[in-house]
This record gives C-alpha cells, sequence and structure tokens, in this order.
C-alpha cells in the first residue's frame, strides 16, 4: 500500500473544523425588533443562556479534539487509503457537532437531545483513538517507532474522555442536569496540562 503525505489531510481537517466551529454561533437565535420589544430585550438575552452555554460547551470540545488531532501528527508522518478513510470517518462527526449542538440549545435537559449529543462526541472521541491506534501500531504511519509509554499515554487520555462522556451519556437517562454538567466538565479538565504533553516538543 502507498504511503501519502498528510500535508492534505491535515488542511482538510482543519478546514472542516474551522467550519463546524464557525457555524455552532450562527445556530444562536438572536433576538431581532420584529420579535421581541425593547423593554424586553434583556429578559430575551436571559432566555439565550442555555443555547450560548451549549455554543462554549460543543466549542471548547471541538477544540480539545483538534487539538488532539494536531498533536498526533507530531508522530504521525505518512497516511495510508486505510487512514484516510479514518480520518474522513472523523470529520463526518466533527461536522454533524452543530446539529447536534443546536438541538441540545433548545432542549438542554430533555434525555433525547443530550443523548444525540453524547453519542456524537464519544463516536468522535472513539475515532480520534482509532486514528491515533491504527498510526501507531507497529509504527505503522510514524517516522521512527514510538516510545510505548508515550502510546499508552496518549491511549489512556483519549480513552478516559470517551468514558467520562460514556457517564454522562448514562446520567442523561436519570439525572439529566448531571449529564450537561459532565459534558461541560470533561473539556476543560482537557485543557490542563498532562504527562503526555511534555512529548510534543514544539508541537504546539
Amino acid at each position: 500500500m502507498v504511503d501519502l503525505k498528510t500535508t492534505r489531510v491535515e488542511a482538510l481537517s482543519d478546514g472542516v473544523f474551522a467550519i463546524a466551529m464557525t457555524i455552532l454561533v450562527l445556530n444562536i437565535s438572536v433576538p431581532t425588533a420584529a420579535t421581541v420589544a425593547t423593554d424586553r430585550l434583556g429578559e430575551a438575552l436571559v432566555k439565550l443562556a442555555p443555547q450560548v452555554l451549549v455554543y462554549v460547551m460543543t466549542f471548547i470540545n471541538l477544540g480539545v479534539l483538534w487539538v488532539g488531532q494536531h498533536n498526533q501528527y507530531h508522530f504521525i508522518t505518512r497516511a495510508d487509503r486505510w487512514f484516510l478513510w479514518i480520518n474522513i470517518s472523523y470529520l463526518l462527526l466533527i461536522s454533524f457537532m452543530p446539529l447536534a449542538t443546536a438541538l441540545l440549545g433548545q432542549y438542554p435537559l430533555h434525555r433525547l437531545a443530550l443523548i444525540v449529543y453524547g453519542v456524537n462526541l464519544i463516536g468522535a472521541t472513539l475515532i480520534l483513538w482509532l486514528h491515533w491506534h491504527y498510526a501507531t501500531a507497529g509504527g505503522r504511519l510514524t517516522g521512527t517507532r514510538i516510545p510505548d509509554r508515550v502510546v499508552r499515554l496518549a491511549d489512556h487520555r483519549i480513552l478516559r474522555s470517551a468514558a467520562a462522556f460514556a457517564i454522562a451519556l448514562a446520567l442523561a437517562l436519570v439525572f439529566p442536569p448531571a449529564s450537561l454538567a459532565l459534558f461541560l466538565i470533561v473539556p476543560f479538565l482537557n485543557i490542563l496540562p498532562f504527562a503526555l504533553d511534555r512529548h510534543f516538543g514544539g508541537a504546539g
């Protein structure tokens, strides 16, 4: 199987993430003079709070998923046909996030909306893991053999996020507010420094 460069793969990924992250804010229903009287603008903005909260939550989640993929390319130096389709599957779920976000923004405590959002997020996270696992297995698509410890650290970081999102998904069935809170907390925890970060050097 012919090895391919990753340049166009990264460019496509960056473009899809940029569009998805931009579209998110367009899903917020801004009040207009035709629909909301001037003296009730404050009240209308308060009603937008759930949509704004879900927007911020998803923007950070997408940021975490982009950073995760970006950091993987510090080690991944080539691609093959299967890797390309893994990446396309990943981008399929990334591009679906604005729809799941719009739904959750309208129904922030509805079980079905939380389930749709959670399944989307878990799916993207697991494909990010597959992206890493496929590329690093036996040094398949890496420039040099990566230390097993580094591979495991990345595995654990991604799979812990997926497990946390799975817990949030389960909570949606019994206590939706806790589910929404966990979907919000997990991405902020992923922003914190982690043992794996020191291996990325100048990759960012």
